[in-house]
């Protein structure tokens, strides 16, 4: 008996219990399916809890990098956009590297912060792109290659799970 189980546990136990208690019952293929893809959702938050702060950091410390690339570069421009940029590479690099494995609570809380900025930047360097300025499109593709990154980690924590994934299915 677990008086204190992991997230990881109660997560394991919830797709166990849905295996032996909810799929017998169920009448037809189109639920089976659908419990069946809730199951490798909740096996996927279960593999990525053991990384996801790790994962979280490295994120941070690759968001307040290119967020203050960009900021740097911004100086080289005059505007409303530019001065913008600037702004948010100052608040980027705020709080500095985090550790491997932060709290959970400062990691969390810094992550969507930097999202927000990371979005601001970009509709900043569209405008400046707009406006011609030959640094912007290199500086939107460093940005993207960031975003593409975290997509990459979706990916493979949820679509793409075990040769029995979520692809396919339906």
């Amino acid at each position: 008996m677990f008086t204190n189980p992991s997230s990881a546990r109660v997560l394991e136990l919830i797709r166990e219990s849905l295996d032996r208690d909810v799929i017998p019952d169920l009448q037809t293929n189109a639920a089976r399916v659908t419990v069946q893809m809730i199951q490798q959702m909740l096996l996927s938050v279960e593999r990525r809890l053991p990384v996801e702060q790790q994962w979280m950091a490295d994120e941070c410390n690759r968001m307040a990098r290119v967020l203050q690339e960009t900021a740097s570069a911004a100086k080289a421009y005059e505007g409303e956009a530019a001065t913008s940029l600037q702004t948010i590479g100052s608040r980027a690099s705020a709080t500095g590297q985090f550790p491997e494995v932060p709290t959970y609570s400062s990691i969390n809380e810094r992550y969507g912060e930097l999202s927000n900025l990371l979005t601001d930047a970009l509709g900043h360097l569209h405008r400046l792109d707009g406006e011609g300025w030959s640094e912007a499109p290199n500086l939107i593709k460093n940005l993207r290659a960031y975003l593409q990154l975290r997509i990459n980690r979706d990916m493979q924590g949820i679509f793409a799970m075990d040769a029995g994934g979520l692809l396919g299915r339906g």
